[in-house]
């Protein structure tokens, strides 16, 4: 596991991923986490999502202002949209596979998140608060993330596919 103060110096170079509970944690709880992920930007990490991961904020909209609301919201806070081959649905079988019983509870937005550490591998890591939708028997945990919050402490895990 890499502690906190090797954490910025491993990030570099990569892109990090953001799941959906850290978009819903910095508008539903704001906390340190919006200045730990500037803090990233600004050691020059990029921080990127994918289209599920978007659409997933995106469908709880209640009107087109908060749509529009919540699209810029997500534009500003990331610097970059991963696309995902039409390979990687194939890499989605591969990973149900993988996860076998512990990927019972999986979405199909965990499971596009965990082909994008596949395809990539040692360029990206993802940054996300379900660490049980992440095996370690196929995602590595590099590091831990908590960030103090007014009810208690908010635990991020940083994933990044085994790469054996």
């Amino acid at each position: 596991m890499i502690s906190s103060t090797k954490l910025i110096r491993f990030l570099k170079h990569k892109i990090v991923l953001l799941d959906t509970n850290i978009f819903r944690d910095i508008l539903s709880k704001p906390t340190i986490l919006s200045e730990f992920l500037e803090k990233l930007k600004s050691s020059g990490i990029t921080l990127g999502t994918i289209d599920a991961v978007k659409y997933e904020l995106l469908k709880g909209s209640s009107d087109e202002n908060k749509y529009k609301e919540r699209a810029k919201f997500i534009d500003k806070t990331i610097d970059i949209t991963i696309n995902l081959p039409p390979s990687s649905f194939e890499l989605v079988y591969d990973l149900i596979l993988k996860c076998n019983i512990d990927g019972a509870s999986l979405n199909i937005t965990d499971l596009l998140l965990g082909t994008a550490l596949m395809i990539y591998k040692k360029n990206i890591c993802l940054v996300t608060r379900d660490t049980n939708d992440f095996s370690q028997k196929i995602f590595d945990l590099r590091s831990i993330v908590n960030i103090p919050h007014s009810r208690g402490i908010l635990t991020y895990g940083i994933y990044q596919y085994k790469l054996n």
